[in-house]
C-alpha cells in the first residue's frame, strides 16, 4: 500500500503567501476604487450645488431693476404703498456688503435680524429688488388714476389684501398695496394701506401687473456638522415678506449646503464708458453698476482628502485660505470655485 504525500511545510508557506498577496492586490484595488468613486461623488455634489447656486442668484441679479418697460433713466416709480421696502427704487435695487463685523447691517432693515447676526464675517451680502412677472393682466382701461383696477388671470390667487404690487406701462410705474380682496378680480389702492389713493396715471389693458420682490442673499453656519464635527455652512435666501408694519418680516431659506464663502464684485460703469469691477465699499455709486461678478466657494460634508485642505482659493476681489484675512477650515473636505459674471438687463 503506498503512503499518502500532503504538501510540505516550506509549500503550504508558498501558498500563504500567494494567497494573501492576492487578497492584499484585491483589498488595494478595492480600496483605491472606493476611493476613487468617493471622490467622483464628491465633485459631483459639489458641481451641482454650484450650479443651482450660481443659477438661482443669476436670475434674480440679471432682473435687478425690472419695472416692465419703464425705463428707470426716464421713469421714476412713483411709491404710495404704507411701510414700502424703498422709498426710491432705482436707488436700492442692488446693494451689497462687505461683512467685516457683526454690525456690517448697521442702518439697513437688516439691523438687528438674524440675518444681521448669523452673515458670515468674511463673506458677502447681496439684496435685490425688482418686479417679478405673473400670469395677470388689466381687463380693462381705468376711468382715473383712482379708479379700482380690473384684473384677470390664472395667478390672481396668489395675492392677498394688503400685498405690495408694481403696475407700469412704458410710461409710468406704481407700487401700491391692494386694499381690497385680490379675487374679487377689483383691486383697490385706497387709503389704509396706501399713502395716497391716486396712481400716477389711468393705466389702460396694456399695463403690466408684477410681484414686488425683496431678496438678500449671505452665507451662515447651518447648525448642522458633518461626521468629524465640523460646520456646515450654507448659501441662504431672505425674501422680504413686504408686511404692512414699520418693522420688516423675513422668510429665510436654506438655498444650497456647502457654500462656505460668497464674494462679489460690481462692475462700476465709469465716465469713460469703461467698467471697474471693485468690492461693494469701493462702488461709488450703486446706481452706475451694470454687472455682477459672484463667486462661491463650496465643499462637501464627505472628508474625502487624504490630508488636511491647506490651498488658496481666489475668489472675485478675496482670496480665502486657512491662514489669511479670510479663511476656510482646513480639514479634508474637497473644496471648488465658482465664478459668474451677469449683465444687468435694466442697467445702461
Amino acid at each position: 500500500m503506498k503512503s499518502q504525500r500532503g504538501l510540505s511545510l516550506v509549500e503550504l508557506i508558498i501558498a500563504l503567501a500567494l494567497t494573501s498577496t492576492l487578497i492584499l492586490g484585491i483589498f488595494t484595488v478595492y480600496m483605491d476604487s472606493t476611493q476613487t468613486s468617493r471622490l467622483a461623488t464628491s465633485l459631483a455634489r459639489i458641481q451641482e450645488s454650484g450650479r443651482i447656486a450660481t443659477d438661482i442668484m443669476a436670475r434674480d441679479m440679471r432682473m435687478v431693476g425690472f419695472q416692465g418697460c419703464a425705463d428707470p433713466d426716464d421713469v421714476t416709480m412713483n411709491v404710495i404703498a404704507d411701510n414700502p421696502p424703498t422709498s426710491d427704487f432705482f436707488a436700492s435695487t442692488l446693494r451689497g456688503w462687505e461683512v467685516d463685523s457683526a454690525s456690517w447691517a448697521d442702518g439697513t432693515e437688516f439691523d438687528g435680524h438674524a440675518i444681521e447676526s448669523r452673515a458670515l464675517i468674511g463673506s458677502d451680502v447681496l439684496a435685490v429688488q425688482r418686479g417679478e412677472s405673473v400670469e395677470i393682466e388689466l381687463s380693462g382701461n381705468m376711468t382715473a388714476d383712482n379708479a379700482n383696477i380690473q384684473v384677470a388671470g390664472s395667478d390672481v390667487g396668489l395675492f392677498s389684501q394688503n400685498d405690495i404690487v408694481l403696475i407700469s406701462d412704458c410710461e409710468a410705474a406704481d407700487l401700491f398695496r391692494i386694499s381690497s380682496q385680490p379675487s374679487s378680480n377689483t383691486w383697490a389702492h385706497a387709503q389704509g394701506v396706501n399713502s395716497d389713493n391716486r396712481l400716477s396715471q389711468a393705466y389702460t389693458d396694456s399695463a403690466r401687473i408684477m410681484r414686488f420682490s425683496a431678496t438678500v442673499y449671505f452665507v451662515a453656519d447651518t447648525g448642522r456638522d458633518d461626521a468629524r464635527g465640523n460646520d456646515i455652512r450654507a448659501l441662504y435666501r431672505a425674501t422680504n415678506n413686504l408686511l404692512n408694519s414699520a418693522t420688516p418680516s423675513f422668510q429665510v431659506d436654506e438655498i444650497v449646503e456647502g457654500v462656505e464663502s460668497l464674494q462679489i464684485e460690481y462692475g462700476e460703469l465709469l465716465g469713460t464708458n469703461n467698467i471697474r469691477y471693485t468690492t461693494a465699499d469701493n462702488v461709488s455709486d450703486m446706481a452706475n453698476v451694470v454687472a455682477i461678478r459672484a463667486g462661491l466657494l463650496i465643499s462637501d460634508a464627505d472628508n474625502v482628502r487624504d490630508n488636511n485642505d491647506t490651498a488658496s482659493y481666489d475668489l472675485p476681489g478675496q482670496t480665502i485660505d486657512t491662514t489669511g484675512a479670510v479663511t476656510h477650515p482646513g480639514d479634508q473636505r474637497l473644496r471648488r470655485t465658482f465664478t459668474s459674471t451677469v449683465m444687468l438687463r435694466n442697467r445702461d
